[in-house]
């Protein structure tokens, strides 16, 4: 008896991978498809690669969550695929995919239902699994609904260019036809607003999708809120700064940046300001980039506060990171002073806290990050500035 219970864990495990979380089968994905229609499940895929850290961070971080497990492997055959085995190979031509991780969904028939990718939290992969068992938000049935039925509905659209450019999967003929529709009114509608999101912050500062944005920024401010679209502008411009960064290309990020300032006006200017610092600071030219802080000041003095309040803590963040100069420490310093009044949060504490210890104001330092670490337990973030500025002062001792 304990010789074939022995013999059975051994069949178990060559076939599962083990965890508390999702068991994925170690099986082909024809033998997963098969298995998923004799059970009544879909099929599941985690497509992946060895070197690939985002990868083994879901794999760990996400995949082991009991709750996540228990759903996936009461509804779904799940596998997992190398994207440079021949089968993974063949995936990544099949589906045009170019983003690790990619996880795939398929019905019990082997027909693709939906597509994610990317590193994400526990809770964003429990909001974008809901996504990939709603019809409304599957991508290849929107995928169908637009290129087979032809519709023209803006909530069909909005909802396809959300889910696909989400999954990094570009259909730029469609965009187009859906920019035309976007106009105030259409942008209270919140899947237009969440569709235009998304196709901006993959097509970058240069595209049609930000233009439009910028176009209607005050209705969607009033809709959504400021924050949204500074989060949605700067994942553009990480976007479009990356090329001219690795290339050094310090010409042609200045031309970017002048179409901005002709193509956008004031909203374009706002856009050199947030940006070109960064640009400068990436590629160490540090004294260009400090000058490129103060022209902003000057720029950004009838802007609305809550702009001028982000911008600020994000040059402060960077005096504390890259400058050691008495006197670009106090400006970072006013600069979060005046961030801090209009956003008390604990990250621009913990920034003030980080200048004031690099000034040798400990007792100030001190006060400002106990500040920070209180205002994070309440925010549910991790202050990791606070605490290293305690360490040291308390390793002064």
């Amino acid at each position: 008896m304990l010789f074939r219970t022995f013999c059975l864990l051994l069949v178990l495990s060559a076939q599962y991978s083990f965890s508390q979380g999702i068991k994925f089968q170690k099986i082909s994905l024809e033998k997963a498809i098969n298995e998923a229609k004799t059970n009544n499940k879909k099929v599941f895929i985690d497509i992946h690669t060895e070197w690939c850290p985002n990868c083994d961070w879901m794999q760990e971080e996400v995949f082991q969550n009991k709750k996540i497990g228990n759903h996936y492997n009461q509804n779904y055959i799940c596998i997992d695929i190398d994207a440079e085995s021949t089968q993974g190979i063949a995936l990544i031509k099949k589906y045009k995919l170019h983003v690790y991780p990619s996880f795939l969904y398929l019905d019990s028939d082997g027909n693709p239902i939906h597509l994610l990718t990317g590193v994400m939290n526990k809770d964003e992969f429990v909001k974008d699994t809901k996504e990939a068992e709603n019809t409304s938000t599957q991508l290849f049935n929107l995928q169908k609904e637009i290129h087979t039925n032809k519709s023209q509905d803006l909530n069909v659209l909005s909802r396809y260019i959300y889910v696909s450019y989400k999954a990094g999967y570009a259909d730029d003929k469609t965009l187009k036809e859906f920019l035309v529709k976007v106009d105030e009114n259409s942008l209270k509608n919140k899947w237009v607003w969440m569709a235009l999101k998304e196709a901006t912050m993959y097509s970058g500062l240069h595209s049609d999708a930000l233009q439009k944005l910028v176009q209607h920024t005050a209705s969607i401010e009033k809709d959504y809120g400021i924050k949204d679209i500074i989060q949605t502008i700067n994942a553009a411009a990480n976007v479009s700064m990356q090329p001219f960064v690795e290339m050094r290309d310090i010409q042609g990020w200045e031309d970017l940046m002048a179409y901005l300032d002709k193509s956008l006006g004031k909203q374009g200017k706002t856009l050199n300001c947030a940006y070109n610092p960064t640009f400068y600071i990436n590629i160490k030219e540090y004294s260009t980039a400090f000058s490129k802080m103060e022209q902003g000041v000057q720029l950004l003095s009838d802007r609305d506060p809550e702009v001028r309040a982000y911008l600020y803590r994000n040059w402060a963040w960077n005096i504390y990171h890259y400058y050691d100069d008495k006197d670009k420490l106090n400006m970072g310093l006013e600069w979060i002073n005046i961030s801090i009044k209009s956003h008390p949060y604990s990250i621009n504490y913990e920034t003030k806290a980080g200048l004031l210890f690099k000034l040798k104001q400990y007792k100030e330092a001190r006060i400002n990050a106990e500040k920070a670490i209180e205002l994070a337990k309440k925010e549910k973030v991790h202050p990791t500035l606070a605490h290293l500025v305690l360490d040291e002062l308390d390793g002064m001792k």
